[in-house]
């Protein structure tokens, strides 16, 4: 797995979602207090593997190699991976951050996924990703369209299964805290979806305003601070 690891002595691990890759952090981490190790996931979890416990269970092997508890970070479907690994082995976790997670309903995007048509994909789906578009720069869509093309099986895979998956099917089995750190414009993993699970489970929530699904990306000083006030 590519990992960079930035030391300190808090430890804060940063996972990925499924396309995107360690630079939608980069922003947000380096505004983390010195007093936080900080490790990135720098690939997509279409390129580590191709189910949510595949995926976890290697997760878990490099926080075996951490001798201390960590904060998990996750967004999109990199969430419900989080959640997943602190019900696995609640004793590697202290706390868990959540954004625009899976497990709260289905997701239905307007694309076809297929290796031919990756440019086309990536552009589509940044676009819905990002409230505002100014975000969406060819950049970050030559990066999403590389992980398109050379994850297709994986992310056809990881698609069908993050429609299936069910935080409520996990969330009971969680015992340390759980915070939201939500974008209101989110369409992907719409808010008003999430809410009621939330109240059940006494998950804090904090809303990041003009905002997707990938507030890290957006608003990366609303979303560091949101952090630093939980750690």
């Amino acid at each position: 797995m590519n990992l960079s690891t930035y030391e300190n002595t808090n430890t804060l691990f940063f996972v990925s979602g499924m396309f995107a890759g360690g630079w939608i952090w980069d922003e947000t981490y380096k505004q983390i207090p010195t007093a936080a190790r900080c490790h990135i996931m720098q690939d997509p979890l279409c390129k580590i593997g191709s189910s949510v416990n595949e995926i976890s269970e290697k997760i878990i092997g490099e926080l075996n190699n951490i001798d201390q508890p960590v904060t998990l970070i996750g967004n999109s479907l990199g969430s419900f991976v989080c959640m997943n690994i602190a019900s696995l082995v609640p004793e590697k976790v202290s706390r868990v951050i959540i954004s625009g997670s899976a497990g709260f309903g289905e997701v239905t995007l307007p694309i076809r996924i297929s290796p031919h048509n990756a440019d086309e994909v990536a552009k589509l789906l940044v676009e819905l990703i990002c409230f505002d578009q100014s975000k969406v720069t060819e950049a970050v869509i030559s990066k999403t369209a590389e992980s398109f093309a050379k994850n297709c099986r994986n992310i056809a895979r990881l698609m069908r299964e993050s429609n299936a998956l069910k935080a409520a099917d996990i969330l009971p089995n969680i015992k340390c805290p759980i915070y939201a750190f939500w974008g209101r414009d989110d369409v992907i993993t719409p808010l008003s979806s999430t809410l009621e699970l939330f109240k059940h489970f006494n998950i804090q929530l904090n809303i990041i305003n003009q905002c997707g699904h990938s507030p890290m990306y957006e608003k990366p000083n609303e979303f560091s601070a949101l952090i630093k006030s939980c750690i």
